[in-house]
């Protein structure tokens, strides 16, 4: 029974912290995941509570495999790990049967599964967690109460400030499918001859006050205003590696295959949601538009809102190509809400957040190697995950190590003592 309790704690320590890391350092995306569930049960668009609810329950659940790892709080973490675990099998379940979303998201866009391997993989858990549940009692704590919800303190810290670094900057490594060194054109050709899913394209025109949806070999005539494009897949399983990738002009004229065949460098601010940029985020747009006039580079922004918003844009003479595509196609580009992309022939050279844009190095960037700068860019975020996870797997040991030698867990064995006989005067 020792053997399978700490088999049951190796697993479901390491899979729940793998699980928890890979979303805690992408916090967008684990809002957008939770939002693919609420638009499940037909709740409306709230991104902030989305994204609140998934840095929580990925904190929660990063958390939870430390504490197991460790071996922190065990009667409370192994009740709190099977009620996770229930939970999910039970959703997974029913995802699995009537399969409203293609995947779970269970560790975000790091690795993908179907419903049913998802399914699968949870009952496996779901034992461990059990295992867990009904051996609560035989753990011995590591360190005095105090100390334990101290260290899960100083954890929980650490989490917080990888989370808000994460969104701050970009993930700390990029597993969508547009991450650096992405070749676009040869992408999109394999998903264009793939016998994946199918993609189908809807323009929305409006006319006198009435909003419609047109496919694009059924266009309207000229008496209706193009407002936004919207692309879905329309096949039941899509194929790993298949992108979404379409853009148009104002009038909805189709324009991908003219931008990706632009050779040399192209830099793109991508906003998938162009009401949410700041003031301050305009301003440091307008910066850095000015920058790459003044070196004569293209620029172009590519905008999931309508072009009656971006027209503001304009109206502030700012002077950039606008292009239209869906705000989800250029959240997995980008992350980051006005955030820009380094094209070179089509491929993903780097990627900057809205909030650390290269103002002061754009002219040295563009006479380095681009296949260069994507190298450095990979391993820079491939050693900085690299850290993040060696600095929590290095305090569990730590802290085990040092608790082993400072604190000794004192085991109370009450003994029935044979009463004396009393002595004869």
């Amino acid at each position: 029974m020792n053997m399978l309790r700490a088999l049951a704690r190796l697993i479901i320590g390491l899979t729940f912290i793998f699980s928890g890391f890979v979303k805690i350092i992408d916090p967008v995306g684990g809002g957008l995941i939770i939002g693919e569930y609420f638009k499940i049960i037909g709740i409306g668009s709230f991104p902030f509570l989305y994204q609140t609810m998934g840095v929580v329950l990925s904190a929660t659940e990063l958390l939870l495999g430390i504490s197991v790892l460790l071996g922190l709080k065990m009667k409370i973490s192994c009740k709190v790990v099977l009620a996770f675990m229930a939970g999910f099998t039970l959703l997974t379940l029913v995802l699995a049967i009537f399969n409203p979303i293609h995947e779970c998201g269970c560790f975000g866009e790091a690795l993908k599964l179907t419903n049913w391997q998802t399914f699968l993989k949870n009952v496996l858990l779901l034992i461990f967690a059990l295992t867990l549940y009904f051996q609560r009692d035989n753990f011995v704590p590591i360190a005095p109460g105090n100390w334990e919800w101290g260290f899960l303190g100083v954890y929980a810290i650490l989490v917080l400030i990888l989370s808000l670094y994460s969104y701050k900057h970009l993930p700390l490594i990029d597993f969508m499918d547009y991450n650096v060194g992405t070749d676009i054109r040869e992408k999109l050709s394999m998903s264009r001859g793939s016998e994946g899913p199918t993609l189908e394209t809807t323009l929305i025109y409006k006319k006198e006050g009435k909003v419609k949806e047109f496919t694009i070999n059924e266009l309207p005539d000229s008496t209706w205003t193009f407002v936004d494009s919207r692309t879905k897949t329309t096949s039941s399983e899509p194929l790993e590696g298949v992108i979404n990738f379409a853009i148009s002009d104002r009038e909805g004229n189709y324009v991908t295959d003219s931008l990706l065949a632009i050779d040399g460098p192209v830099f793109i601010t991508s906003v998938p949601n162009f009401e949410k940029l700041t003031d301050s985020d305009i301003g440091k747009i307008k910066q850095i538009n000015a920058k790459l006039k003044e070196l004569d580079l293209k620029h172009l922004i590519l905008s999931g809102s309508s072009f009656m918003m971006m027209d503001s844009l304009n109206r502030d003479s700012i002077d950039i190509r606008i292009f239209y595509t869906d705000a989800k196609t250029l959240l997995t580009m980008n992350r980051s809400n006005g955030g820009l992309i380094y094209l070179n022939n089509a491929v993903v050279t780097a990627k900057w957040s809205i909030n650390y844009l290269p103002m002061n190095s754009i002219g040295r960037l563009i006479n380095e190697d681009p296949e260069l700068i994507a190298a450095k860019s990979r391993i820079k975020e491939q050693l900085a995950a690299e850290i993040a996870a060696a600095i929590i797997l290095l305090l569990i040991a730590l802290m085990r190590y040092v608790c082993k030698f400072v604190y000794t867990h004192k085991i109370i064995v009450y003994e029935d003592t044979p009463e004396q006989e009393p002595q004869k005067p």
